[in-house]
């Protein structure tokens, strides 16, 4: 009806709902507790497939123990073979998580009615990790024999690595620049060093990153926010205000766009809806502003959505294919997706030459300069797609060279739900001197 909505209302609004979550587990105790039980039962029932094995050498070695340390923290008896495989036995409590978060999903194509559009899900419709890590795992038939040890997964240090494939060295990047170090890079293979190197190591500045904040709120930022601060990336935060003001290339080196609709980022809160400052998007002098900054060798990131904003504002020569298109026609609501990389682009050192990707109605480009792109046949990996001939040969990832800068245009979320430790190495990359 109306009225002050303080941070004390919702203090109380979420204490009450925890009190009647306490209060019905208590007076239900013994049927939540027997309900649970025998869950858990026909969880150790089960027999197909045996179980799962990681093995132990991986190319992304820190990618690998995150993704492990997902499974244990829910509850997952993890153990490991004398060579320091990691197997995963189905016959235990929590097989049902392992098995959902293991395995690729086959989502059904559900319609609202036979011939109709697709049924929108809960969620989303893929939950991989493997794909989404990069890591390899390897489905069990047949029980294997042990002996086998418990890991218990206790909390380890950071490996001081290096290597491109490995997500623990932006880690460690950032904390050599922390210290006042330097860094280098070699251009072929990507791997840094804490030390100069001969040709072809090259020293890279650490980048001065800004991330755009509307102020229509966006989770996807949120995430981006989280994502940072967890590989320790020093960042400011821009709002329209800011990046109208001008003068961008003279504070920064790279400015992340995250996921955002089109028209939230052009005209964010129409006038009246919130006070002045807090109304209004991305005006003309902000357009102008950001051009000047990529023409001055800046470089322009923008995830999914609002790589629309970019397209349609700073004329870069791309076309997204999918435009207009009804959900019947192409529908993604949340899928890993086959993309093939360029391996001359610095944006894909560390990485293999096949990779999925996280798809979310995400945009597809015809454009000249592919990074990353979308093969003729078997696109999905996991999840639900409608239209995969829309997207055949078409762009997930394009990077503009305008001026002595970039714009880059990610059809993805790179960064998805800080879960996306394979593709990271696609954002991160971008956030060096290209």
């Amino acid at each position: 009806m109306g009225g002050t909505w303080r941070l004390r209302d919702i203090i109380d609004y979420q204490t009450e709902a925890f009190e009647s979550c306490l209060y019905q587990a208590a007076i239900h105790r013994e049927e939540m507790l027997r309900n649970f039980y025998r869950i858990a039962q026909h969880q150790v029932a089960r027999q197909a497939p045996w179980g799962f094995v990681i093995p132990a050498r991986q190319r992304d070695p820190g990618a690998t123990r995150r993704m492990l340390e997902t499974l244990a923290f829910g509850g997952v008896e993890i153990e490991k073979t004398s060579s320091g495989d990691h197997v995963i036995r189905m016959a235990q409590p929590y097989s049902g998580y392992a098995k959902a978060l293991l395995e690729n999903q086959q989502y059904p194509d559900l319609r609202m009615y036979p011939g109709g559009p697709p049924r929108r899900p809960y969620d989303v419709t893929a939950q991989t990790l493997p794909l989404l890590f990069g890591v390899e795992v390897k489905t069990v038939t047949t029980a294997l024999s042990g002996p086998f040890e418990r890991e218990k997964f206790e909390p380890a240090p950071p490996r001081q690595t290096l290597a491109a494939g490995d997500t623990d060295t932006w880690v460690n990047l950032n904390r050599i620049w922390d210290a006042g170090g330097q860094v280098w890079r070699n251009p072929e293979t990507g791997d840094f060093a804490a030390s100069d190197g001969d040709a072809p190591w090259k020293r890279l500045e650490r980048p001065r990153i800004a991330l755009y904040k509307s102020f229509v709120p966006s989770m996807d930022e949120g995430w981006t926010r989280w994502t940072f601060d967890q590989f320790h990336f020093r960042y400011s935060e821009v709002t329209n205000a800011d990046i109208a003001a001008g003068a961008l290339r003279t504070r920064f080196d790279v400015i992340v766009f995250p996921d955002q609709p089109e028209r939230e980022l052009t005209t964010g809160f129409t006038a009246g809806a919130m006070p002045p400052r807090y109304t209004g998007g991305l005006n003309p002098a902000a357009v102008e502003a950001l051009r000047k900054f990529a023409q001055a060798g800046g470089t322009l990131l923008f995830f999914n959505k609002s790589t629309l904003w970019a397209m349609h504002h700073l004329a870069i020569g791309a076309k997204n294919v999918v435009e207009g298109v009804s959900n019947a026609q192409y529908y993604s609501p949340g899928s890993l997706l086959r993309v093939r990389l360029d391996r001359h682009s610095p944006l894909t050192l560390g990485l293999p030459e096949d990779i999925a990707i996280w798809s979310e109605q995400s945009p597809a480009f015809d454009a000249p300069l592919s990074i990353a792109t979308y093969p003729a046949s078997g696109l999905l990996a996991s999840g639900w797609l409608l239209g995969e001939n829309l997207l055949a040969g078409k762009s997930a990832l394009v990077d503009v060279k305008t001026g002595a800068g970039h714009i880059v245009l990610f059809g993805m979320r790179p960064q998805y739900r800080a879960q996306s430790y394979q593709a990271y190495k696609l954002f991160f990359n971008a956030l060096l001197d290209h």
